[in-house]
């Protein structure tokens, strides 16, 4: 059987053969017509239904689709991943890498070879590869959906809906004014009034999957501009479907009249009615069935992913554009557990890495460099250049200028016009739609592609150089233990994600002994990982409203028990502790940023957190427990606003029953069992702050408290002025104790890291039940001689890791604390304040 291509009349060819005349009739089309068609090679080729023997009996496989198809795959998937491989040292968002990676197989690039395309990329096999790039759109449109949260655009302030109609309002404007100038220049098709208001829309309006998936590459998702700038993209892009819809009735009332736009509306509304009356009813009734804190059922997953298909169809078969089907199914699903999170743990993978390549491969085979050329630069190239070009500059400045107005800070509002200018997926989608209408041509088509890429590109350094997340937790105030008054509230941030971390942490809180004249006011802040949401949640249960408060916590079972473990702890200790309790759903590499922000913003003394360590799972003993939760200590330990003190139980002190201060007050007949604490003082401002932590323990009649402080033989590497700093706090500290006769005093003088640990090791004779050292700033070298090369685990610091580790072999548990680092460099000036009018004339003087 052989394939004869059409040569009477007029059809229109691929682009990526690589078999073009001399001076086509469009550029970025080939008309095939008896008069040149002699002119180009004669390509036949058999179509098998069989599958072929083997090279040995003489049978190329490049001639089956489906072998062909194979090999297309390895190649496309093979050339995306080693440009982000190469690209990853230039800091490029992974869209960048995949367009860039699927022209490397296009006519761009390899492509451009007549061998490479004739035997790897054959029209035979291009069938396939196309529509598994449309169905990889499709899945990404859908996920991207089912992860955001459109009740989140009532609950936006006014001020991210002011910018957001401005951010698309006014480029779109400036954008259709120059088309419209320059409709003299343009082709007949790209000339018509429909056609420059879909340019003007397509560049104008910023998605909110493309800025969703770049900050997430980019580690913004959780920082305060990167939830701005999702918030405004999510407004705007609830306003561009309803454009999206009436720009596509325009279109179709110029293509077949007025009939076919009414037609078009009652399409809309029928979809629409049966998407919210009967699929959204559906869905529901799923997250129904499905039991607290357990995954959807496979079948249903299955059922879902296949209407994603159905969905496709039906809009296909209504008229309506393809791709609308998918986005809308995925807006109605439940976002978050069970159902969103299932879906994204069920399909992202696959999606990501399976079907997108397809997408970017056939973006790739669609761009063609060679067509910009002279010949196409006046009636394509040039108004989409000057289009372009206009609506990056309007965007970038309406929306600095909004956001300067609603008073962002300067550097944010610079970070977020670049921001809310990226382009990516679903701007790629809208180009091809307009090169499938021909509104634009391949020179065109190739032209946005370029645009996409050079913007992005440029902007995400840009966004790295002017947006540190982390910048807001370096402050110059003090926010320490040891600068806390003892007779004043000191407040805390207490970080947990599970219920057994939790009870160790209350266990210590209860040794601190807060009392009623020194009261503590815990900020508990409940982890859980970002499951089926596109944007971090932060509740506090204090604010929400109590029907918003039980929908959350029916969300997971364990969310539901630790609330329940906040307020136990709360009315049983309601006179000396007052405790707030939050929820935050945020990634896990980004969880620390919500611990430190409400650190900041409450202006606590320090912050609690759980040891974090790799355990195998009881129900599962091949996979790790809370994997990925490591780097969330390290992260808060580098960037934290306030001192932290990191805990790790076990012993005696998980089943321990402590007395409050209250029960002491009012139960004194009662003995308790007496614990037995130390701490190992090797100087610095760790090792002083923790010190100030043993002194609030000492009040408490069930604890003996050894102080153990070591000092470098002849005062070898000593540095003076924290020399002097120790000798005070331990003076202040003995001078306070002295007549207590729970707290004892020791000093030990060694000569390297070996005595030192020598020393600690013959003091684990006296089973102490809880170790308590600085982590490790300031700690005199000579001390500690050694010791260095063996460390692992930089949460504990040397001291601490040693006394933790197995080797050690104690019983005891362990208090680590570091002490704040303040930064001395102040403000960094106009960039980081708000933009003060009255100082326009000198801004970079402005200093909060």
């Amino acid at each position: 059987m052989v394939r004869y291509f059409p040569s009477n009349g007029q059809s229109v060819m691929p682009i990526h053969l690589g078999f073009w005349p001399d001076n086509p009739a469009s550029p970025g089309e080939l008309i095939i017509t008896k008069a040149f068609s002699a002119r180009l090679p004669v390509v036949c080729r058999q179509i098998q239904s069989k599958q072929p023997f083997g090279m040995f009996r003489g049978e190329n496989a490049m001639n089956y689709a489906f072998s062909s198809f194979l090999l297309e795959a390895v190649i496309v998937i093979f050339f995306i991943k080693a440009t982000c491989f190469i690209l990853r040292p230039l800091r490029q968002p992974r869209i960048v890498c995949e367009i860039i990676g699927g022209m490397v197989v296009g006519p761009s690039m390899l492509g451009g070879s007549r061998t490479f395309s004739y035997y790897l990329f054959p029209p035979i096999s291009n069938y396939i590869f196309s529509n598994l790039g449309l169905m990889g759109f499709f899945y990404f449109f859908f996920l991207t959906a089912a992860k955001t949260d459109v009740a989140a655009i009532a609950k936006s302030p006014k001020k991210h809906k002011y910018i957001a109609a401005i951010s698309v309002l006014v480029p779109m404007v400036c954008v259709g004014a120059t088309g419209m100038a320059m409709r003299s220049q343009m082709d007949k098709n790209m000339g018509k009034p429909s056609s420059v208001g879909g340019i003007a829309f397509a560049l104008a309006f910023s998605s909110f999957p493309v800025i969703y998936t770049i900050l997430r590459d980019m580690n913004l998702l959780n920082s305060e501009v990167g939830k701005f700038a999702m918030s405004v993209a999510l407004l705007g892009d609830m306003g561009a479907i309803l454009v999206l819809v009436f720009f596509e009735a325009i279109v179709q009332a110029n293509v077949a009249g007025a009939k076919a736009a009414v037609f078009y509306i009652v399409s809309v509304v029928i979809f629409s009615g049966f998407m919210l009356l009967v699929v959204k009813r559906a869905l529901e009734w799923v997250v129904d069935q499905t039991p607290q804190g357990k995954l959807v059922d496979q079948n249903y997953i299955v059922m879902i992913l296949m209407g994603v298909l159905v969905s496709c169809f039906l809009t296909d078969m209504l008229g309506l554009l393809i791709g609308t089907g998918p986005a809308w199914l995925g807006l109605i699903i439940p976002h978050g557990p069970p159902l969103g999170s299932t879906l994204a743990i069920r399909s992202e993978t696959f999606i990501h890495e399976f079907l997108m390549p397809f997408s970017f491969g056939l973006v790739g085979l669609y761009t063609d460099v060679h067509f910009l050329s002279a010949d196409a630069w006046d009636h394509q190239l040039a108004p989409l250049v000057y289009m372009t070009t206009v609506c990056f500059i309007t965007k970038f400045i309406s929306v600095f200028a909004a956001a300067v107005f609603f008073k962002v800070p300067t550097r944010d509002s610079l970070t977020l016009g670049l921001i809310m200018n990226l382009r990516g997926q679903l701007d790629i989608m809208l180009y091809l739609l307009c090169f499938r209408k021909h509104v634009i041509g391949l020179p065109g088509f190739t032209l946005l592609v370029l645009h996409t890429i050079v913007i992005t590109a440029i902007s995400t350094p840009l966004i790295s150089f002017l947006y540190d997340p982390n910048r807001p937790y370096r402050i110059s105030k003090h926010r320490t233990i040891q600068h806390t008054p003892p007779s004043t509230e000191m407040g805390l941030v207490l970080a947990v994600s599970d219920q057994e971390a939790l009870s160790g942490l209350i266990t210590f809180l209860d040794f601190a002994y807060p009392t009623t004249t020194s009261p503590f006011a815990v900020y508990a802040i409940q982890l859980v990982e970002l499951m089926g949401r596109a944007s971090p949640v932060f509740i506090d249960h204090k604010l929400q409203k109590e029907e918003e408060h039980n929908e959350e916590e029916e969300e997971e079972g364990r969310v539901d028990q630790m609330q329940s473990a906040f307020k136990l702890y709360q009315k049983n200790r309601d006179e000396y502790v007052t405790l707030r309790a939050y929820t935050a759903h945020a990634p896990k590499r980004l969880m620390y940023q919500d611990i430190c922000e409400l650190a900041l913003a409450k202006k606590t003394a320090f912050i609690l957190l759980p040891y974090q360590q790799e355990r195998l799972e009881d129900n599962a003993p091949t996979e790790l427990l809370d994997s990925g939760m490591l780097s969330l200590n390290t992260d808060v330990l580098a960037y934290t606003p306030c001192s932290v003190c990191i805990y790790y139980g076990k012993g005696r002190l998980r089943n321990a029953k402590v007395r409050s201060s209250v029960d002491h007050q009012h139960s004194s007949r009662v003995r308790q069992e007496t614990y037995r604490f130390v701490v190992l003082f090797l100087g610095g401002a760790d090792n002083r702050e923790a010190l100030h932590l043993a002194d609030r323990m000492t009040a408490n009649p069930d604890i003996t408290l050894t102080i153990v402080r070591f000092l470098s033989f002849n005062h070898e590497g000593e540095d003076v002025r924290e020399k002097k700093l120790d000798d005070g706090v331990v003076t202040w500290f003995w001078v306070k104790n002295e007549g207590n006769d729970r707290v004892s005093y020791k000093e030990v003088v060694v000569k390297n890291g070996a005595e030192t640990l020598a020393a600690i090791q013959a003091m684990n004779v006296n089973d102490y039940d809880l170790w308590i050292t600085g982590r490790g700033e300031g700690i005199n070298t000579k001390i500690l001689e050694g010791l260095d090369a063996w460390s692992e685990d930089h949460q504990l610091g040397v001291i601490g890791e040693t006394v933790a580790g197995s080797i050690f072999a104690s019983e005891g548990s362990v208090l680590v604390v570091q002490q704040q680092v303040r930064n001395q460099k102040g403000g960094d000036g106009f960039l980081n304040g708000k933009f003060d009018y009255k100082k326009l004339a000198s801004p970079w003087s402005c200093h909060n």
